[in-house]
């Protein structure tokens, strides 16, 4: 298998969180040349019997709900999304000792559009997900440039529930979360769960993955334990998990929290802040950056407060392109207009500031240790300053925030841009800096698909 993608998924319920409504947040991982890009649907009703997903078409439903969602540029379903009644979704990416088959199917991502376009809270998305999966399965290319296929863990959240749902084949098991979740790629769900699909213990048992005489374990019975990259999944997994939980007594969580570990990068190898650069031993970081060409990065990251207030799209969206480490959060709302900039570009020619945020984002990479620092200082107070202009802007103030805001973060990468060229670091890579190659190897050819 050439690619092994990452992810990190997060929920802090309301029992602790400052605003005493659920925090959702997710990092997209993905190959370094795969735009991801934000998608808005509008509620509709739909007359045509099937519904095409990536690869496969399903019968279509009758009505489906608005949402805004991040969308790798070449497939239909979507890393994450929150809909307009207050639902988000995220999906990562799971090794099970079922193989994982590269025939046409739904992937994981589909599901979490499906579920975005046809539930209104988690349990409904839970129960919506697993009937599909029992009926359809998962399977498919996940990637562009490679033929990989996995299973999928997903975390269901809105203003009052989360669940978190892991998936093997047509198998699946699920907790409903108290206080706080995370998921990553490797299972994480033991011997206590809620609900659990008819035949799992028993397809378990059929393999020898589990002794009947023992509680059954998900995580024992199902993880692929011959991942290469297991560990690097286990310490995201445990370091997300250590973040969420601080002290054992987390409270006053607030989406500043959440950016705050999606930038996250301290890793296995023990290094943090300043210490830290990327290399192939960095895949513990929550904040991904590729080492390889054959490696995966962050392409897009989101945070979202589920307060479920009407008259404030029932969910305040904050999203980022590339890094979060090194680009700001705009804030978005499902009953306003996405900008266009923030969205997939209708041709190569025009302006795209997904590709503008990433290839500034490789120029800083190839002086990490020195730009870095200064760059992730000048985000920290740009997103300060929009977080607290975000605080005070009634409702119908918002449309102008999110303006402002998008203003800000260009601004931004071409204040970095700029630094970068008077800086005149770039091409003076250190010679233990493993980037070097890599950089050159993915190129920054952009590229979009003719249909979504």
């Amino acid at each position: 298998m050439k690619f092994s993608p990452s992810c990190d998924t997060m929920v802090a319920l309301g029992s602790v969180t400052a605003s005493g409504h659920p925090v959702f947040a997710k990092n997209s991982d993905r190959e370094p040349n795969e735009a991801q890009y934000l998608v808005q649907q509008p509620r509709a009703t739909h007359e045509e019997p099937m519904v095409q997903c990536t690869h496969v078409a399903i019968p279509q439903v009758e009505r489906t709900h608005a949402f805004i969602g991040s969308q790798p540029w070449w497939i239909w379903g979507l890393e994450h999304g929150i809909n307009e009644h207050g639902l988000a979704v995220g999906n990562e990416a799971a090794w099970s000792r079922d193989e994982a088959s590269v025939e046409p199917g739904l992937l994981g991502m589909d599901y979490v559009r499906i579920a975005l376009e046809r539930a209104t809270t988690a349990t409904e998305a839970l129960h919506l997900v697993t009937a599909l999966l029992e009926e359809h399965g998962q399977s498919g290319s996940c990637s562009f440039e490679g033929r990989t296929a996995y299973q999928n863990s997903f975390i269901f959240a809105d203003p009052t529930t989360a669940w978190v749902l892991e998936t093997s084949a047509r198998h699946w098991v699920a907790r409903q979360v108290t206080d706080v979740a995370s998921i990553s790629n490797v299972y994480s769900i033991g011997t206590e769960y809620d609900l659990i699909s008819r035949d799992a213990v028993q397809h378990a048992v059929d393999n020898g993955w589990h002794d009947p005489s023992q509680p059954f374990s998900w995580t024992l019975a199902y993880t692929d334990t011959g991942l290469d990259r297991l560990p690097s999944c286990r310490a995201r997994l445990g370091r997300s998990g250590s973040l969420l939980a601080g002290d054992g007594t987390r409270t006053g969580v607030v989406p500043a929290t959440m950016m705050g570990f999606l930038r996250d990068h301290s890793d296995d190898s023990g290094r943090t802040g300043n210490d830290w650069a990327p290399s192939a031993s960095s895949e513990g970081s929550l904040c991904m950056h590729a080492a390889t060409a054959e490696g995966f990065e962050t392409a897009a990251s989101t945070v979202a407060e589920l307060h479920g207030d009407a008259e404030r799209g029932n969910a305040t969206i904050w999203a980022s392109f590339a890094s979060p480490c090194m680009s700001v959060f705009v804030p978005l709302w499902n009953d306003l207009e996405v900008p266009a900039q923030l969205r997939r570009p209708e041709s190569l020619d025009g302006p795209d500031l997904w590709w503008r945020t990433e290839t500034t984002q490789r120029r800083v990479e190839r002086y990490f240790d020195v730009l870095h620092p200064v760059v992730a200082r000048l985000v920290d107070v740009e997103q300060a300053a929009l977080l607290a202009d975000e605080a005070a802007t009634p409702a119908a103030g918002r449309a102008d925030l999110t303006r402002r805001a998008l203003a800000a973060a260009q601004a931004h990468v071409e204040h970095v841009a700029d630094l970068v060229d008077r800086t005149g670091f770039e091409g003076r890579v250190p010679p233990t800096d493993r980037r070097a190659t890599y950089l050159d190897d993915v190129g920054t050819g952009a590229s979009l698909p003719t249909t979504v």
